[in-house]
């Protein structure tokens, strides 16, 4: 098995990102994608730079914090920020208002780092938003990126996008109980363990600080992801199982 192990909403805040890093250094995380609009994003720039060979992708996002261009009128609540109810209700949304806003992230993503993200994936699955799926797979194809699974399919590849799209697990933590590291090693059967498919795991890695509790519901759980990418058991699962840990930089095309 070769496997991807990412961690979501670098860029969100100052402890997020270091908590990320850490776990980048002293764990088993290979990559992580980066929220552009939230107010880490330059600090988690500034890390990149320290850490090159780490593999940071793009988490497009239009459910939380603000958006980087101030011309949209369906896209928010009252307050100027994004309104997260369009993930369940969108026939209001103005599709070209969502082309503008993920291509603007794309390009702060480039004006920030100096390169194009490594991924694309998407914050709380927004392709499920009226018109979002057509546009990441633009995306995709415009600046030849590989892309994580869509929520809108159950598996598998998706026909507009060039590259193979790993097979996605999710194991707790950030998605319901407090994860612990039987999040990821009890995760994956012994045949998949034994197959030469690709995986992602993915988890919202980091520590907390004052700001994560004004922007976000998930906060110490950020710390518990943390000592998943980071404890012995998961680094022991690796070696004891020969399991390849891989960034999107290695997902091939079709």
């Amino acid at each position: 098995m070769k496997l991807i192990t990412n961690g979501d909403d670098f860029g969100i805040t100052r402890a997020a990102n270091f908590g990320i890093i850490d776990c980048y250094k002293d764990g088993i995380l290979k990559s992580c994608s980066m929220m552009v609009n939230m107010p880490g994003a330059e600090h988690a720039a500034q890390l990149m730079k320290e850490y090159p060979d780490f593999s940071v992708g793009i988490h497009l996002n239009l459910t939380v914090g603000k958006p980087l261009l101030k011309t949209h009128k369906t896209l928010l609540k009252e307050d100027g920020t994004f309104n997260k109810g369009m993930l369940k209700d969108s026939e209001h949304v103005d599709v070209e208002e969502i082309r503008a806003e993920l291509y603007a992230q794309v390009e702060k993503y480039i004006a920030l780092t100096g390169k194009v993200p490594d991924h694309l994936n998407s914050h709380h699955g927004i392709e499920m938003i009226k018109g979002a799926e057509a546009i990441v797979c633009e995306l995709s194809k415009k600046y030849d990126l590989p892309v994580r699974r869509f929520f809108t399919l159950p598996k598998g590849d998706h026909p507009d996008v060039d590259y193979k799209i790993p097979l996605m697990k999710f194991g707790g933590g950030s998605l319901g109980e407090l994860s612990t590291p039987k999040s990821l090693t009890e995760l994956y059967t012994k045949e998949e363990i034994e197959s030469e498919d690709i995986f992602e795991f993915a988890l919202h890695p980091g520590y907390v600080d004052y700001e994560i509790f004004q922007i976000s519901s998930l906060t110490v759980g950020r710390a518990y992801d943390a000592h998943v990418f980071l404890c012995e058991e998961a680094k022991q699962w690796v070696e004891d199982n020969h399991i390849e840990l891989i960034d999107y930089r290695d997902i091939p095309k079709k």
